[in-house]
């Protein structure tokens, strides 16, 4: 075969590749593609008869930067970098990525608390949301007051509507608690609209669940099976 045709079929190749990567509305496959069109565009001009080095520098330069970008696309996509203690508690944000998980993460602290421990005072402000784990949880308004199960958030309401909380929140036996400061989450949804979205889809879905066990009241204090990533993006 002609040498000539080869190392022109390499640049059709190449742009192929990008013809096709910019066809496609996946990030990840639209920088694989790229990266290989590139590729191929950094071979051709090193095999010519004349090679031109600028340009076989050039196109290996923004090969290397799309290979970052598939890295950062993955870490977001992916759980590999989570400890086992990080997994389990990502299963309770099914709504969110690894990386949207993984952001919210260094804002959490953990505490073990004891029975009898208030969480929340109704007409008090919130100032951190909690994802409570506990066998039960006392909710308590205007003097009357009824169980939900754990694991359970505690403060939604009053984040997304910015009010007071609507009821007193404690832990007969006691739990761990999870907290993110409300300021520094708020902050954090404000620069990440999609981080913004997967949140007020979770908190939805988690009053849509307490509503639901709210009538009859046996069935609140049901413990509830960890829905996973059943209705997490695809990663």
């Amino acid at each position: 075969m002609d040498p000539a045709l080869t190392i022109s079929g390499i640049l059709f190749l190449g742009l192929v590749l990008k013809i096709a990567g910019f066809m496609v509305r996946d990030e990840l496959a639209l920088r694989l593609l790229v990266a290989g069109g590139l590729g191929c565009d950094a071979v051709f001009y090193g095999l010519r008869p004349d090679p031109i080095l600028q340009s076989v520098l050039s196109n290996l330069g923004l090969v290397f930067i799309n290979l970052a970008l598939i890295v950062l696309i993955l870490s977001e996509r992916t759980r590999w970098r989570m400890s086992a203690d990080d997994r389990a508690l990502f299963d309770h944000f099914p709504t969110l990525t690894p990386g949207q998980f993984r952001r919210l993460r260094s804002l959490m602290t953990r505490h073990a608390e004891e029975s009898n421990t208030q969480l929340a005072w109704e007409g008090k402000p919130v100032e951190d949301l909690m994802l409570v784990f506990s066998d039960r949880i006392l909710i308590g308004k205007a003097g009357q007051g009824f169980p939900i199960a754990g694991p359970a958030f505690v403060g939604e309401i009053a984040f997304l509507t910015g009010a007071p909380s609507s009821a007193d929140v404690t832990l007969p036996e006691g739990g761990t608690v999870v907290r993110l400061p409300v300021a520094a989450l708020k902050q954090q949804m404000a620069r990440k609209p999609a981080l913004s979205n997967a949140l007020v889809a979770l908190f939805g879905q988690e009053l849509a669940r307490k509503v639901a066990d709210s009538v009859p009241m046996d069935r609140a204090a049901r413990p509830r099976p960890v829905t996973g990533s059943a209705t997490r993006p695809a990663e």
